[in-house]
């Protein structure tokens, strides 16, 4: 098809480190944690339509206007006045429903890539606030590399720093998690109050790198997702078994990755448990800050 055209990719994130500190008064826990950009990613198309907006996803469940990446592209031209439509293709390889932040990520690269495909450059608060909207998760990947999030995860604190050298193995399993009920079921045990161990692992981090702080990871949600879905509690095993410096659940789960120092431990791991783990497996590296992985306009 004729026209201009934004190529975007929307990374997957991992949680090194995920501390609940408190439920808060509207509903939401109040958490701290370390994001970091993957590289296993979903790939975007956008182009311009003469008005509304029209999302081609294959194999994503749900109503289209339910889905993260066209609510982006209509608060995009709500805002902006923009002038016309968006047509958004999606080529979805992040699991849904794994902690990974895959639909977070659509919304972000939603917004950039339909800033650069209409000439417009909105002030960074204005994106961070719109992201804010959309979702906890959506503004940290307005900016990528590692960060530590607070609040519900929508204030973001970018670290500095040369991208970890190690490999990350994750593993999807045939099931997806649901963030709403692992956080109800959290709710019911003693909450952590400190808010201390992230800082703790953001110093280690900063000096170790990822093959080193393999032992540090934590997840506070983990207990509550091995204990719904017992499955994963061998897999993680299986992880650890095979070289893994350290392994966790992401976020609310489903999914689970593995640390490791050099590429070729991972991939060696993951041809040996390739057949022995239903559903899918993934060698990833670590990603730098978003402005170092680049827009595609045609």
């Amino acid at each position: 098809m004729g026209g201009p055209e934004v190529l975007i990719r929307a990374p997957a994130k991992v949680n090194i480190g995920l501390e609940v500190v408190r439920k808060r008064r509207d509903g939401y826990h109040e958490i701290r944690t370390l994001f970091q950009a993957v590289s296993l990613a979903d790939r975007i198309r956008l182009r311009k339509r003469r008005r509304g907006i029209r999302l081609d996803c294959p194999g994503v469940p749900g109503r289209k206007e339910q889905n993260l990446a066209w609510c982006a592209a209509a608060l995009f031209l709500e805002r902006t006045e923009a002038g016309g439509g968006l047509h958004i293709d999606l080529d979805k390889r992040i699991p849904v429903g794994g902690g990974l932040g895959g639909g977070s990520s659509d919304a972000a690269a939603v917004l950039l890539g339909a800033s650069r495909l209409f000439g417009l450059k909105p002030p960074a608060e204005d994106l961070a606030a719109w992201a804010g909207e959309l979702g906890s998760d959506v503004p940290f990947f307005l900016f990528g590399g590692a960060a530590v999030g607070s609040g519900r995860g929508e204030r973001i604190e970018p670290l500095r720093g040369k991208v970890p050298p190690g490999r990350l193995l994750i593993y999807a399993p045939p099931f997806s998690s649901s963030t709403a009920e692992v956080y109800s079921d959290h709710r019911r045990r003693r909450l952590t109050g400190a808010g201390e161990r992230l800082t703790l692992l953001v110093r280690k981090w900063r000096r170790a790198g990822a093959a080193g702080i393999g032992g540090a990871l934590f997840n506070d949600l983990e207990r509550t997702v091995l204990r719904r879905h017992p499955e994963l509690t061998e897999a993680k095993d299986l992880l650890l078994a095979h070289g893994a410096a350290g392994a966790q659940v992401s976020g609310s789960g489903s999914c689970l990755f593995g640390i490791y120092a050099t590429p070729r431990q991972a991939a060696r791991a993951a041809g040996a448990l390739r057949g022995r783990l239903p559903g899918k497996l993934t060698v990833a590296r670590f990603l730098p800050p978003r402005l170092r992985w680049g827009v595609v306009k045609r």
